[in-house]
């Protein structure tokens, strides 16, 4: 067994380091002009051949599954005409690329060849899982391709709670819907079908001048959903006994057609209504809106990291002693204290309020309809976000700051090479991973 699990993390590391490492040095290149295309191409064509190498024909023969990649098809066409449905309702965009015939050739290499190299490494991976692990396994496959297209940068921008729940419901949870989906397709029908899923959509958005551009809630929950019922109807349409051969259920509940993936489906649920009260939330259209408190303005009824939730109330409503939130122009921030005085002038209505803490009140507003109440406190819940978006901002720092000052102080002359010397340490590295890959496996049947 523990054999088994060496060789399964042998295959894994090349392919998913030298993804990696694709992925930082294009982002530390940054390439302008024609080369902007030029070198992801070139790069990411050279990872798509390694991976084909490691991958072999014989194995992209045999996870070839001709039913599982025209439901990819289907479910990526019906993603598709889903956001186009919504925008007649809404509104469409015109394309940000343009659609010279000199450019689209370009355009096509451009997206796949990350594409090619993405998926092909996607398969490679999730198939290197044992069938015991092969849940955590296509878990942390999708996290890891996830965050390749999540980049680190927007989780420094987040700090309210509804701009940290927008971005997370509608780029963060979409992504990871469709990653999940992806490799699920990539297990069970190989490359080419998780390649049909991402690579519709993908050329689509390049190639078509006209883009759906609904509202970014209805397009977070569309991108969501569609995954989730994607995986519904694949779960549907395979045997049984091919997803226990797989290990996605045990060989005695594939005697139970009615049960299969039922556990499964309640995962892609929880995630669908995850994404929904996120999205959904964050924009108020649930009612709600959720507010990290933090300053200690408000102690000892609010403390720093609690999360308030506020409902839209008519100024009307509002009483004295009623916790408010209302922004002022000019603030980044929304302000929630107490009301301490109400004053009507006319039909103006003007409302003083006072942080708990703080000893003097605050400058009078005009009431207006976007005030919100304070109705229920989640407390201690909102350290999550902060830690989480020092723990980025901690990362960011030393990827794009520190360690760049270290090698500029350390190794100036490497850093005036830095694209071809980085180019020959990854082929060098891969080199060698591949050596000793190919060793273990000699070795492995001789005996």
């Amino acid at each position: 067994m523990m054999e088994v699990r060496n060789a399964g993390k042998i295959k894994r590391i090349p392919a998913i380091l030298l993804v990696l490492s694709m992925h930082v040095f294009l982002n530390l290149a940054k390439p302008a002009g024609l080369m902007a295309y030029i070198l992801p191409i070139v790069c990411w064509s050279l990872a798509a051949l390694i991976i084909l190498y490691l991958c072999g024909f014989e194995n992209l023969s045999a996870w070839f599954n001709k039913s599982i990649t025209l439901i990819a098809a289907l479910i990526a066409t019906l993603q598709i005409s889903a956001l186009i449905t919504a925008a007649f309702f809404t509104s469409f965009g015109k394309s940000p690329y343009t659609h010279a015939l000199t450019a689209i050739p370009l355009y096509i290499a451009y997206f796949t060849a990350r594409l090619l190299a993405f998926e092909l490494s996607r398969a490679y991976i999730i198939k290197s899982y044992p069938r015991k692990r092969i849940f955590a396994g296509t878990v942390l496959t999708a996290l890891f391709y996830t965050f390749l297209k999540f980049p680190v940068a927007k989780l420094l921008s987040l700090g309210e709670p509804a701009a940290t729940a927008k971005s997370i419901g509608s780029e963060f949870l979409p992504t990871l819907a469709q990653s999940l989906f992806a490799a699920y397709l990539a297990l069970l029908g190989g490359p080419e079908a998780s390649l049909a899923y991402m690579g519709i959509p993908e050329a689509f958005e390049w190639l078509s001048p006209i883009l759906p551009n609904p509202a970014w809630a209805i397009k977070a929950l569309i991108t969501t959903i569609v995954p989730v019922m994607g995986f519904y109807t694949l779960n549907q349409a395979i045997n049984p006994f091919t997803l226990a051969r797989y290990g996605i259920i045990e060989r005695i509940e594939a005697r139970k057609p009615l049960k299969t993936g039922k556990g499964l489906s309640l995962s892609w649920i929880a995630v669908a209504l995850t994404a929904v009260i996120l999205v959904w939330g964050s924009t108020g259209l649930l009612g709600f809106q959720p507010t990290i408190i933090a300053s200690g303005s408000m102690q000892p009824a609010l403390n720093v990291g609690d999360i308030a939730i506020t409902v839209p109330t008519p100024p009307e409503k509002i009483r004295i002693g009623d916790i408010i939130q209302y922004w002022r122009t000019g603030d980044q921030a929304p302000t929630i204290h107490r009301v301490i005085e109400i004053n009507r002038i006319g039909k103006t209505i003007y409302i003083i309020t006072k942080g708990d803490a703080n000893k003097a009140p605050d400058e009078p507003i005009q009431a207006t309809a976007s005030l919100g109440k304070v109705v229920f406190t989640i407390p201690k819940l909102g350290w999550v976000s902060i830690h989480l978006k020092v723990a980025a901002a901690t990362a960011y720092t030393f990827l794009t700051v520190t360690l760049p000052k270290a090698l500029t102080k350390g190794a100036t002359l490497i850093l005036a090479n830095t694209i071809s010397i980085t180019a020959a340490l990854t082929l060098t590295a891969y080199a060698y991973l591949l050596f000793t890959y190919h060793k273990a496996t000699k070795r492995k049947k001789g005996k």
